[in-house]
């Protein structure tokens, strides 16, 4: 049920799909490289990037992926927790010069460099330079079709196929998955909540448990629900409150709430185990009967264009 490697003949589809994606990517002259993790939570970065992919092949742009600088970085970057799927570069020129607001950040004194490497590649587009272009209402009200691919419809259709190409585990990261997960002993069938707090409020309202808790009992009569939460409080809330209910989580009693910057400050190996159990709490998300969650999230947009449209539902941002 909650086996991350993939049976074999969806591996072989998914491998020409990617070989086409990137012959069809490398036939592209300019170029845009993206700049993952350097300054967002896991699923902001992925999800943008989803879009940034779909964006350079309407476009035709060469994506090419840079993760030297990633917050999520162990000691490689991307290839730390996944498949490779793209060309990637390595410079350290990237760090610097290459974010989603490097524009206002660029000190005078390092203009020299960065007029050295447009001179060079006027042809190559950084991160900032093309982010709003897919970051924006206008680019999710978009249609798309890509023979070579066989994709074809709105970004929430052709982002669940870029997911399936790209969002692949390498080997560790699927066996320290399947760990985390057997811990839990699920039943076969079960729900999920996702509840954000941290520092969420500063984005929008925290929405209460009991509207994720009456949505659920109007879409089902399920008893056994996995919880992804940055915070206990919220564990110890639904318990005392819903005894009827079996409540599964892999947060810890100490975590009382994610903070982003509080990430940063981490250790790489708090890091990984950090990422591995959101990993984990995402697949058991995705594998749910029903999965209550908002739109408002990035974790939630992430379900949003990977699950069936039926089975994720947002109590908060109607609209994908």
């Amino acid at each position: 049920m909650f086996d991350v490697i993939h049976s074999h003949s969806k591996i072989v589809v998914l491998m020409d799909k990617l070989a086409t994606y990137n012959y069809l990517n490398k036939s592209f002259r300019k170029k845009y490289i993206f700049n993952f993790g350097s300054e967002g939570g896991f699923y902001s970065e992925f999800n943008n990037m989803v879009f940034a992919i779909i964006y350079c092949l309407k476009h035709e742009y060469q994506f090419i992926l840079y993760s030297g600088n990633s917050q999520f970085k162990i000691s490689k970057g991307w290839d730390d927790f996944f498949e490779p799927f793209t060309d990637t570069v390595n410079s350290s020129f990237h760090k610097r010069f290459n974010k989603r607001l490097t524009a206002k950040t660029i000190k005078l004194r390092h203009y020299p460099q960065w007029n050295f490497f447009k001179l060079f590649n006027k042809d190559t587009y950084l991160t900032y330079e093309l982010f709003h272009s897919f970051f924006n209402d206008d680019f999710l009200k978009e249609q798309f079709n890509f023979p070579e691919l066989g994709l074809k419809g709105g970004l929430r259709d052709v982002s669940r196929e870029i997911v399936n190409m790209v969002y692949n585990f390498n080997d560790i990261t699927k066996t320290e998955i399947q760990a985390a997960i057997s811990l839990l002993n699920l039943p076969v069938k079960y729900a999920s909540i996702h509840v954000r707090r941290g520092d969420k409020d500063t984005e929008y309202n925290f929405i209460s448990t009991i509207t994720y808790i009456k949505k659920l009992n109007e879409l089902s009569d399920l008893t056994d629900v996995f919880v992804l939460t940055d915070d206990y409080t919220v564990i110890e809330y639904l318990q005392a409150e819903h005894p009827n209910i079996h409540f599964y989580t892999l947060v810890n009693q100490e975590e009382r709430g994610y903070i982003h910057s509080d990430f940063m400050k981490l250790s790489r190996s708090e890091k990984k185990n950090d990422l591995i159990k959101l990993f984990a709490s995402i697949e058991i998300m995705s594998t749910a009967e029903i999965t209550i969650g908002t739109y408002t999230t990035n974790p939630g947009i992430f379900l949003g264009m990977t699950m069936p449209e039926d089975n994720f539902v947002s109590v908060q941002g109607s609209i994908w």
